[in-house]
């Protein structure tokens, strides 16, 4: 008995210090997601940037940044040159083409071949008149 006791208190303490070491990077990505979720998607580009320049940064965290990069040129564009708008969505683009570009990064072909075409589409509205 008191070796099961001692096992889950194990686990535990293993999942209370993962969860302290990765607060930081954690709750910045918990803070973009949940500015995407309530619509704010100025603000999940702005901390999921952050959070992707940070090292082990993964796919997903890159996939949140340029996702919430075109819905921000978007809800921006009544107020953005056409320049602008256009860098504002190549910057979604530049991300998205990390994502094939990067060994790992994408691991099944769905979500490559789902990547390729959003980069169509955000390649169309630059080219749009």
């Amino acid at each position: 008995m008191a070796r099961t006791g001692t096992k889950s208190a194990i686990v535990c303490l293993t999942l209370f210090v993962g969860a302290a070491n990765a607060t930081a990077d954690m709750d910045i990505v918990s803070k973009a997601r949940m500015a995407a979720v309530e619509g704010d998607h100025v603000t999940c580009a702005k901390l999921a940037d952050e959070a992707r320049k940070r090292p082990g940064a993964d796919g997903r965290i890159h996939h949140l940044y340029a996702t919430c990069q075109a819905f921000a040129a978007d809800i921006k564009r009544s107020k953005l040159s056409k320049e602008e708008y256009v860098a504002e969505i190549q910057k979604a683009i530049d991300a998205y083409q990390l994502l094939l570009r990067t060994p790992g990064l994408l691991p099944h072909i769905e979500e490559r071949a789902s990547v390729e075409f959003v980069i169509e589409q955000l390649q169309k509205r630059i080219n749009a008149p």
